[in-house]
């Protein structure tokens, strides 16, 4: 009769350890899946091996300025990684500098990783902003008919409109390269994906005073190239371009989007924002 009941005990303590084996062989992958889907694509971050070496890469650096004052950015310096699965990871850093006739002289790192899979591409930026705004991740996605990405919660689209787009900021030489203190201070002479609206649609969709309107800073934009099939969703880094430009234009592009987008400084495109709810 012990052994009968020393059998059932160590089955119960057999059955507990690995119900508890389990627990934690769950608990592990819940974490790893966490953490992966916060950071980007899971497998080219945790589970794919990588192919080769890092390889280097760098942009060209870029100086610009006007009467309002004159910026700088060395370029951006990192690696490239592929993984097995054909995701690719970019981090890169670049040094950037400002000097404001509003009195701004500062100096930042800023840094970027970009984690591609397929068709998509998700940016991480960091320390854009001088005056510490943390910017949201961009998405960058080819292959695209329309403005298919889905409405996050928690936000409210505007109405689709079809508008001239231009670029500015990096190698805009009429450009300062600092966007406005009311969007957080961006350093648009840079590699940092964003975009902006003229003033009179930032009121029209913030109120007339969108200036204090927090959610101006939690916003982001969806644009459209069809030409190219390619979309992007950004923050909205500055304001602009101006109400009786030349150009006509609605919409502002950092170098980066335009580059991405293939607009070559001016285009034709679809476009959307994001309001917080």
């Amino acid at each position: 009769m012990a052994k009968k009941s020393s059998r059932k005990t160590n089955k119960k303590q057999t059955l507990k350890s690995g119900r508890s084996t389990a627990k934690r062989s769950a608990a592990k992958k819940s974490s790893a899946k966490d953490l992966s889907v916060a950071a980007g694509p899971p497998s080219a971050l945790l589970f794919a091996p990588p192919v080769g070496n890092p390889q280097p890469f760098s942009t060209r650096p870029s100086a610009s300025g006007n009467e309002r004052g004159s910026s700088t950015t060395t370029g951006l310096n990192g690696t490239t990684q592929e993984f097995d699965d054909g995701s690719v990871v970019t981090e890169g850093t670049e040094n950037l500098t400002a000097a404001r006739t509003d009195g701004l002289h500062s100096s930042l790192t800023a840094s970027c990783r970009r984690v591609k899979q397929g068709d998509t591409t998700i940016v991480h930026q960091v320390n854009y902003s001088y005056k510490q705004r943390a910017l949201s991740d961009s998405t960058l996605m080819t292959n695209v008919n329309d403005l298919s990405l889905p409405i996050p919660a928690g936000f409210q689209p505007t109405s689709v409109r079809n508008v001239k787009a231009t670029q500015f900021g990096k190698n805009d030489r009429q450009d300062e390269g600092t966007g406005s203190p009311d969007m957080g201070l961006i350093q648009t002479n840079s590699e940092v994906f964003g975009g902006s609206v003229k003033v009179s649609v930032t009121a029209e969709i913030f109120g007339p005073n969108w200036r204090s309107n927090s959610k101006r800073l939690g916003a982001m934009i969806d644009v459209l190239f069809l030409d190219k099939k390619c979309m992007i969703r950004v923050p909205l880094v500055d304001v602009g371009p101006g109400e009786h430009a030349p150009s006509h234009a609605e919409v502002d592009l950092t170098w980066a989007s335009d580059q991405f987008l293939g607009t070559k400084g001016g285009a034709t495109v679809r476009y959307r924002i994001l309001v917080p709810s």
